[in-house]
C-alpha cells in the first residue's frame, strides 16, 4: 500500500515537473539577435483591482489570486489596478544565459520583476518610466531589465502599474541583441532629427524670403513632431531627464499633447479652412486649444488628459480626412492634390497608432510602431515639404504676376497722367491766350457800343451778340482753369478773414447789361464773416447766378437772396426756367455733366460741379430744393466765421 503511495506521488511530481516544462518558453541560441522573442501565449494574467497584493500572495496564491491565459494587448486598467503578469523561461543546452526582458511602449510608469531563486530567496528590479533612468540595471531608452535563463524553467511575476495608453507587450533579447537594437534605435533617430532639422531650417529660410505665415507654423510643427516622437521612444528618460522621472513621464504627454494642437494649426492655416468653410475653421481652432489646455493638464499631471487628448485626435483626424475630401470633391481645389494625399497619409499614420494604442486595433507586434510610425512619417513629410515649397512657389508666382499687372497698370497710369498734364499745360496755355484777345475784343465792342455808329440798330445788334459771346467765352475759360485747378489738387491761396456782402455785391454785375437789369440781388444787411478764399466762393455764387440766368426765358426774374443764422450763411439762387427732369437731379453735381434740357444753351457742364467743389472745400454745401413749375431754386451755404464776444456785428 505505502509502495502505491509512493509510486502515486512520484507520477504526480512527474506531471508537475512535464506541466511547468510545457508552460516555459524555451530558448534557442539563435533567437533574440535580429528580432526579439514574444512572450505572447505564455504569459499569464491577474488584474490586482485592490491594489494590496503582495508578493507573497501571488506565489502562495492567497487572497484569492487566480492567474488565467490572458492577451497583455487588450489590457486596460483602471485607476487603482494593478497588473500582475507571470510567465517561465528556459534555455536550449547549449544557449547563452544572458537575456533581457524588453517592455513595450517606454512610457509604462512603474514596474517591479520578481525572481525566486533556489533557496527560496525573492529577488526584485525596478524599473518605469517613473523611475530614474540612472537606476536602471540596463541602460536602453528601451525599458529592459535582464534575466539569468537556465536549463531548467524559471518563473518570472512582473507587476505593472500605468496611467497612459498600454497595450502591454513583453520581448525577450539576447543582451547582444538588444545592444544591437539599441545603436539602431540611436542612429535612426539621428537620422530623423537630422532630416527634420534640415527641413525645419529649409522652412524657416523660406520664411525669410517669402514672408509666408505657413512656414514658421510648419518648422514648429515638424520640430514638435522630432520632440514628440523622441520622447516616447525612450529618450525623455534617458536623454533629456534621466534624472528627473516625473518630469521625464509627464513630458511624454505634454509633448504629444502640443503636436496634436499644432498639427492642427498647421491643417487649418495650410487648407485655409477660413475660406471655405468657417465652421470647419472654428473647429479646428477649437480643437487646437483644447489639445493645448491637454498638454498643460499632463504636464500639470492629470492622467486622463492623455486619453481624452488621443480621442479627441482620432476624432480630428477622421475630420481631417473628411474635409480634405470634400475640397477635392466639392471646390475642385486639385492644386492641393499632393499636399492632401501626403498629409492624408501623416494623419491616417497618427491616427492607426492612437487606435492600437487604445486597443482599437490589435497587432501581433505592435513594438514595429516605434520605427514604422516615424518612418512613414519621415517619407511623408518630405513629400509634405515639398508640397508647402510648391504651394507657396505657386503664391510666389501669383504674386509676381499681381506685382506685373500692378507695374503695367502703373505705367498706363503714368502715360495717361502724362497725358493729361500736357492736356492741361494746353488747356491753360490756350485759355490764358485767349482771355487777352477777348478782352480786346470786347472793349472794341463796348466802344464801338458807345460811339455813334452804336445807335443804328443793326450794330446794336451784333455789338450785343459780340459780347455775350465774349463773355460766354470768359466764363468758360475760368471754370476750365478752376476746374483744373480742383482737379488737381493745387494748392489754394491761404485763407483769410473777408465779408462776404463784397462778394454779393459783384454778383450784380455777372452778365451783361440786359442779363443783370433782370437780377434782383438782396445783400446782407451787416457785416457777414467768413474765413476762405473770397475769389473761389465768388466764382461758386457766379456759376449758381450764371446758370440760372442761362436757363429761364429773357424776360423773367432771378433772384439771389442771402440770409445768416446758426452760424451759416446761404446764398438761395430762384429762377423761372423749365423743371430738371427727375431722372437727372442725382447727376446735376457730375463734372460734365448736361441734361437734355442744355442741348439749346451753350456750356460746358462744370458749372454746378464747381460750385459744389469749392462750397465743400470751405465747410458748406449747393443742394437742390426744389425744381417745378414755378422755378428751380439752388442753395450755397458756408460756415461763417465765429464773432469774438465784446465785438460789434
Amino acid at each position: 500500500m505505502k509502495r502505491n503511495r509512493c509510486l502515486v506521488l512520484i507520477a504526480g511530481m512527474a506531471l508537475w515537473l512535464i506541466s511547468l516544462c510545457s508552460h516555459a518558453l524555451v530558448l534557442r541560441s539563435d533567437q533574440g539577435l535580429k528580432e526579439p522573442v514574444s512572450l505572447l501565449g505564455q504569459e499569464e494574467i491577474f488584474i490586482d483591482t485592490s491594489g494590496n497584493t503582495s508578493i507573497e500572495d501571488i506565489i502562495s496564491a492567497r487572497g484569492g489570486v487566480e492567474f488565467i491565459a490572458g492577451d497583455t494587448r487588450l489590457g486596460r486598467l483602471r485607476a487603482g489596478e494593478i497588473y500582475w503578469i507571470r510567465f517561465s523561461l528556459q534555455q536550449e543546452p547549449g544557449a547563452l544565459s544572458q537575456w533581457a526582458i524588453q517592455i513595450f511602449p517606454n512610457w509604462v510608469d512603474d514596474v517591479e520583476v520578481y525572481r525566486r531563486d533556489a533557496s527560496g530567496r525573492i529577488s526584485v528590479d525596478r524599473l518605469g518610466d517613473q523611475q530614474p533612468f540612472v537606476d536602471r540595471a540596463i541602460r536602453s531608452s528601451m525599458m529592459a531589465f535582464p534575466v539569468v535563463v537556465g536549463s531548467s524553467p524559471e518563473t518570472y511575476y512582473v507587476r505593472v502599474k500605468t496611467h497612459g495608453l498600454a497595450p502591454l507587450c513583453l520581448h525577450v533579447w539576447q543582451r547582444a541583441g538588444l545592444e544591437r537594437a539599441e545603436a539602431s534605435r540611436i542612429a535612426f533617430l539621428s537620422a530623423f532629427a537630422g532630416a527634420i532639422g534640415v527641413m525645419v531650417l529649409m522652412n524657416l529660410i523660406f520664411w525669410v524670403w517669402l514672408r509666408n505665415g505657413i512656414y514658421p507654423v510648419y518648422a514648429l510643427f515638424l520640430f514638435s513632431m522630432l520632440v514628440a516622437v523622441a520622447s516616447m521612444l525612450g529618450y525623455a528618460s534617458s536623454l533629456m531627464f534621466p534624472d528627473a522621472p516625473l518630469v521625464a513621464d509627464r513630458f511624454v504627454d505634454a509633448s504629444s499633447g502640443a503636436l496634436m494642437s499644432i498639427a492642427a494649426v498647421f491643417a487649418w492655416r495650410f487648407f485655409d479652412y477660413d475660406s471655405y468653410s468657417p465652421r470647419a475653421a472654428w473647429f479646428m481652432k477649437a480643437a487646437a486649444l483644447a489639445f493645448a489646455a491637454m498638454a498643460v493638464l499632463s504636464a500639470g499631471g492629470v492622467d486622463a488628459a492623455i486619453h481624452a487628448a488621443a480621442y479627441l485626435q482620432i476624432t480630428v483626424g477622421f475630420f481631417n480626412l473628411g474635409f480634405v475630401v470634400w475640397l477635392m470633391v466639392r471646390h475642385r481645389a486639385f492644386h492641393y492634390l499632393l499636399a492632401a494625399v501626403v498629409f492624408t497619409c501623416v494623419n491616417l499614420s497618427w491616427t492607426f497608432y492612437l487606435l492600437v494604442l487604445l486597443g482599437f486595433v490589435t497587432m501581433k507586434k505592435p513594438f514595429i510602431l516605434e520605427f514604422w510610425i516615424p518612418m512613414l512619417q519621415l517619407a511623408n513629410l518630405a513629400m509634405l515639404n515639398f508640397a508647402v515649397a510648391s504651394r507657396s512657389r505657386r503664391a510666389e508666382l501669383a504674386l509676381r504676376a499681381e506685382r506685373k499687372r500692378a507695374f503695367d497698370s502703373m505705367k498706363v497710369a503714368k502715360t495717361a497722367l502724362e497725358e493729361r498734364v500736357r492736356q492741361r499745360e494746353f488747356v491753360a496755355v490756350v485759355s490764358h491766350e485767349f482771355r487777352t484777345p477777348l478782352a480786346v475784343v470786347d472793349a472794341v465792342a463796348h466802344a464801338l457800343e458807345l460811339s455813334p455808329s452804336g445807335r443804328d440798330e443793326a450794330v446794336k445788334r451784333a455789338v450785343g451778340k459780340i459780347r455775350k459771346a465774349t463773355r460766354r467765352l470768359a466764363v468758360l475759360i475760368e471754370n476750365i482753369l478752376q476746374d483744373d485747378a480742383l482737379e488737381t489738387g493745387s494748392p489754394r491761396p491761404a485763407a483769410r478773414s473777408f465779408d462776404l456782402r463784397e462778394v454779393i455785391e459783384s454778383v450784380r454785375g455777372v452778365g451783361l447789361p440786359e442779363e443783370n437789369a433782370r437780377l434782383g440781388v438782396e445783400a446782407p444787411a451787416q457785416r457777414t464773416m467768413c474765413e476762405g478764399d473770397p475769389a473761389r466762393i465768388e466764382m461758386a455764387i457766379r456759376n449758381l447766378v450764371h446758370n440760372a440766368l442761362k436757363y429761364s426765358p429773357a424776360d423773367s426774374a432771378v433772384t439771389v437772396r442771402c440770409e445768416s443764422g446758426a452760424g451759416l450763411f446761404s446764398v438761395t439762387v430762384c429762377n423761372q426756367g423749365e423743371p430738371i427732369p427727375d431722372g437727372e437731379r442725382g447727376s446735376l453735381f457730375e463734372r460734365y455733366f448736361r441734361g437734355v434740357t442744355s442741348t439749346q444753351v451753350p456750356g460746358s457742364g462744370l458749372g454746378l460741379h464747381i460750385s459744389r467743389t469749392i462750397a465743400r472745400q470751405h465747410g458748406g454745401d449747393v443742394v437742390l430744393l426744389s425744381s417745378d413749375a414755378e422755378g428751380t431754386v439752388f442753395r450755397l451755404t458756408i460756415p461763417l466765421q465765429p464773432t469774438p464776444i465784446g465785438l460789434p456785428r
